[in-house]
C-alpha cells in the first residue's frame, strides 16, 4: 500500500471523505487508495474526489483490475471484437465489484449510488455523497 502525506494532498473536505472511504473498505479487507495526480495504478479500491459541479465534495470509487483490463482490452483490439470473452469477463466482474462496494459502504452508513445515476459516463464505478456516514 502507498502512504501519501494529507499534507501533501490537494486541500478539500472531498479528501476527508475519501479517507473514510477508504478506511471502511480497508476494514472489510479490501485495498483502496486515494486517487492522486501521477500514482501509479494498483489493483484494488481508488477513491476519487470530485471537486466539480452539481455533486462536488463526492467520491467516486472504482474497482481496479489492471491486469484483467488489459487483457480484456487487448482481446478486443486484436480480434476487432467488443464481445470478446476476455472483455465480457472484466466488464463483469466490475458490475460484481460495483454492487460489492454499494452493500459494503451502506453498511457503513454513507449515502451511495451507482455512479451512472449521477454521471452516465461513470458505468461501473459507486458515487458517494458528501457528509460522513451516520
Amino acid at each position: 500500500m502507498t502512504y501519501t502525506d494529507p499534507e501533501s494532498r490537494p486541500e478539500g473536505a472531498g479528501y476527508d471523505l475519501a479517507d473514510l472511504v477508504c478506511h471502511e473498505l480497508r476494514r472489510a479487507g479490501l485495498p483502496a487508495y486515494v486517487e492522486l495526480p501521477g500514482m501509479p495504478k494498483q489493483p484494488g479500491v481508488w477513491v476519487e474526489v470530485n471537486d466539480e459541479g452539481e455533486y462536488a465534495r463526492g467520491v467516486y470509487v472504482r474497482w481496479s483490475a489492471p491486469e484483467l483490463a488489459e487483457t480484456g482490452l487487448q482481446a478486443v483490439t486484436d480480434r476487432q471484437n467488443p464481445a470478446a470473452p476476455e472483455w465480457k469477463r472484466y466488464t463483469e466482474v466490475v458490475v460484481i465489484m460495483q454492487t460489492a462496494l454499494v452493500g459494503i459502504l451502506r453498511l457503513a452508513g454513507f449515502s451511495v449510488v451507482k455512479a451512472e445515476e449521477v454521471d452516465d459516463v461513470a458505468e461501473g464505478d459507486v458515487y458517494v455523497h458528501a457528509g460522513t456516514p451516520s
